[in-house]
């Protein structure tokens, strides 16, 4: 009885040791809550990355669209300074042209000045008398022989005068203003930089300069 009591008591111990460790064994240990993270699917990763792409895809289209706007912009701007400085250059062309060829209608001190340049001044033969050719067809290639004639007509140095008288009485202002007109827009008429008209009841004297007022008073 003793051996068999023992030998109970010492399953019975066994027992009671194994199943703590038995139950230790089989139990998945804790996972701790700050290191769990649940996995991600490759498929909810899919929509982030095609956002992501349209944004990037987006951006450059509209960087694309800014670019091109900025150039056609510059071209704009590059066109509208060429046409400005057109413009300012045919402004200046204009005044100069328009100071090159200033007429003053005077029976005054500038078409005394002229005048009396004119007598005093010596006579430069080359220029004076190839502008003299031209002059001297000036009635006749505008068609203006029929109503006037030159009394006289001559150049110095740097003054030129000519003289018209009317072929007939039946010539009216009207025609007198074609004459005015057509000798102002002669080609030649770019050699001068001033000049003086006075019209009387014999006819119409006129005075031109290669050299402004400012210009002759200073050399005479």
């Amino acid at each position: 009885m003793d051996n068999l009591g023992q030998k109970v008591c010492w399953m019975l111990l066994g027992a009671a040791i194994a199943a703590p460790l038995t139950w230790w064994a089989v139990t998945p240990t804790s996972t701790p809550l700050s290191e769990y993270a649940e996995p991600v699917s490759p498929r909810a990763q899919q929509p982030t990355a095609s956002l992501s792409n349209t944004l990037s895809d987006g951006e450059t289209s509209d960087n694309s669209q800014d670019r091109a706007e900025l150039t056609a912009l510059q071209q704009q701007v590059q066109q509208l300074q060429g046409e400005l400085a057109q413009l300012e250059a045919q402004a200046d062309s204009a005044s100069e042209s328009s100071a090159q060829h200033q007429q003053v209608t005077s029976s005054g001190n500038i078409h005394r000045q002229l005048a009396d340049i004119f007598r005093t001044e010596a006579r430069d033969p080359v220029w004076a008398d190839e502008l003299e050719l031209q002059l001297g067809d000036f009635l006749y290639t505008s068609d203006l022989s029929t109503y006037f004639a030159y009394a006289s007509y001559g150049c110095k140095r740097h003054v030129c005068q000519l003289s018209f008288v009317p072929r007939s009485q039946g010539v009216d202002a009207m025609q007198w203003q074609r004459l005015n007109d057509s000798l102002f827009n002669s080609p030649w008429i770019t050699h001068f930089k001033v000049s003086s008209a006075q019209q009387t009841a014999q006819g119409m004297q006129v005075h031109l300069s290669t050299k402004s007022i400012r210009q002759l008073s200073t050399e005479y």
